[in-house]
């Protein structure tokens, strides 16, 4: 059966579905290119379609997809495809995508901004991703059995429980020929994004050569670009429960610095970000 594994069988309409993004956040970010592929009784219809958005796209996104806005200066709005998406996505029922929850959110935001509404969740939803998370569980004692090749005793007390992570980070660097590693290499590994924080906090980052917000509905959005349309936000951040680095470095975000020199006075407080992101 074309499209299909040998031997599966296809009793529903099923589509697979994927979308690329201006950023993480719905709410805030748009698609810039969406494919879908259905199949029907041995039949397959493909659609793919790059779309122009309303909103700039963030370093991080361009960064993974390679999409850039001068690429869209020609695609169509998502308003102009949008009936052409609805049909194929309400003629199935079952739909497949890896981590399909992410595009799921952002095809029903991106309709209900045309006055649209399109519930997938309705339909029969299958992620690859969650099904191997299922088969194959992350539990300390599922961690113990595969990298210490034992199974753990007393599960859950805490003395048990710090006896295993210590055996299984033994396993994992034996597994993944990490014996030399040093701690701050592990560390990086632990939390790779940990080195592009500015301060001790994931609120802020280095993002090339912007200081971008890492939560909130801005979230992926340079922090001068936002001070600059909605300063209420970030006076907001500012009376609210941050830390102290968060809340400074808002407050000189609203001083009207140029980046650079905005750039030159975080530098100078909390160090150079890493080699492979410009500041300057």
């Amino acid at each position: 059966m074309k499209g299909t594994e040998k031997g599966e069988v296809m009793s529903k309409v099923m589509i697979a579905f994927d979308v690329e993004t201006t950023g993480k956040n719905s709410d805030m970010d748009q698609i810039v290119e969406i494919s879908m592929c259905l199949y029907d009784a041995g039949d397959e219809r493909s659609f793919s379609k790059r779309i122009k958005p309303d909103v700039p796209i963030s370093p991080g996104a361009q960064r993974v997809h390679g999409i850039s806005m001068d690429d869209l200066s020609d695609a169509p709005r998502f308003s102009e495809v949008a009936e052409e998406i609805m049909e194929f996505l309400d003629s199935a029922d079952v739909i497949v995508g890896y981590n399909v929850r992410f595009d799921i959110r952002f095809v029903e935001k991106e309709f209900a901004r045309i006055g649209k509404q399109i519930l997938l969740d309705e339909k029969l939803v299958v992620d690859p991703l969650r099904i191997w998370q299922a088969m194959e569980p992350r539990r300390l004692e599922d961690a113990h059995r595969r990298f210490v090749g034992t199974e753990m005793e007393n599960a859950h007390s805490a003395e048990a429980d710090v006896q295993a992570a210590v055996k299984v980070l033994r396993g994992v660097r034996e597994a993944f020929n990490l014996q030399e590693a040093a701690w701050e290499d592990l560390a990086r590994l632990t939390t790779p994004e940990k080195e592009y924080w500015i301060g001790s906090s994931s609120h802020l980052r280095w993002e090339e050569s912007h200081v971008i917000f890492g939560f909130g509905k801005y979230g992926g959005r340079p922090l001068l670009d936002v001070a600059a349309t909605d300063s209420g936000y970030v006076k907001w951040i500012i009376k609210s429960d941050f830390p102290a680095h968060v809340k400074n470095l808002c407050k000189g975000a609203l001083e009207g610095f140029r980046e650079s020199d905005y750039n030159a006075r975080i530098i100078q407080a909390f160090g150079a970000p890493p080699e492979n992101t410009d500041a300057s």
